[in-house]
């Protein structure tokens, strides 16, 4: 058993799929299947089952903690021997989301980067939101991911908090609570509302602050931007939150505060079940760095 065949077999069983696994780890994708064949030769054991989309049998589920642990294990021993010279190297997962309101993400990137030209950052998106990073993270998928949750603790995982805003209702011109300057959650319970699907961040919020006031709302139109959120409520299909600092300049939209006000809180999320690589570790300093708050939870 070779360290590259547990590479690739990770890679595959975390991207569903031969062809995303070689993009991943850079080679050809008949050397990936190559590899992976090898590995189940000597193991005995067929590790996948092929089909449109690939997914793992029981014994590839069995191998996939301790495949992660036996390369986390060898980067750490690379990365202690580089310590030595004063240099963080390795791979670091980083789950994004789609806004960071005022928080300087790239500004924190390029100072990483700038430090630690030997280390590397996979960042990516979650089709599933907040609750997939949060999922990836104890699944070992992820090593840190910046979340958009109003809850102080999650089963498993880190927070620290980033960044806070008010979200703010954002509605067409021509809207009958356009001239409002604030507005209430029973005044708008009955509206069209444009939102993320559940399980992500802004969704979750908005829906348990209703669900707190005893009220229930109806989302009329799934979206994964702000964009086409806001895009879809200048077309007067809906009304919309939009975190304050995400909100278009647009004469054909009006951003009402709501009362009492509604807390966007953005958050830097690791596992608890297992301590950060060196490079993660680095990365996790320098993604506080550019906290707004103080706030630890």
């Amino acid at each position: 058993m070779q360290p590259h065949q547990l590479e690739y077999f990770v890679a595959v069983a975390e991207t569903g799929s031969f062809t995303a696994g070689a993009q991943r780890v850079r080679v050809v994708q008949s050397a990936v299947s190559t590899a992976v064949r090898q590995l189940e030769r000597e193991l005995g054991s067929a590790l996948f089952v092929r089909g449109r989309r690939i997914s793992l049998t029981p014994e590839g589920e069995a191998l996939l903690p301790r495949a992660r642990d036996v390369l986390h294990a060898m980067e750490a021993a690379v990365a202690a021997v580089a310590a030595t010279r004063g240099q963080v190297i390795g791979t670091v997962n980083l789950g994004l989301m789609h806004h960071l309101a005022a928080y300087d993400l790239v500004g924190r990137l390029a100072s990483f980067r700038r430090k630690h030209p030997a280390a590397v950052v996979h960042a990516r998106s979650s089709t599933a939101g907040s609750r997939g990073h949060l999922d990836a993270l104890r699944r070992g998928d992820l090593d840190l991911a910046l979340v958009a949750t109003a809850a102080e603790t999650v089963p498993g995982v880190h927070l620290q908090c980033l960044d806070r805003e008010p979200l703010r209702l954002v509605c067409s011109a021509t809207h009958p609570l356009a001239g409002s300057a604030t507005v209430r959650l029973e005044q708008i319970v009955d509206e069209a509302f444009i939102d993320f699907p559940a399980g992500w961040g802004n969704r979750s919020l908005v829906d348990s602050t209703f669900a707190a006031a005893g009220l229930r709302r109806t989302v009329h139109t799934e979206i994964i931007d702000f964009t086409m959120a806001q895009s879809l409520v200048r077309e007067q299909l809906g009304v919309t939150f939009i975190p304050a600092s995400a909100v278009w300049t647009d004469p054909l939209l009006v951003a009402i505060d709501v009362d009492p006000a509604i807390i966007w809180t953005a958050r830097l999320a690791h596992s608890t079940s297992r301590p950060l690589s060196a490079a993660a570790a680095a990365l996790a300093v320098e993604l506080k760095a550019g906290t707004l708050s103080s706030e630890d939870s």
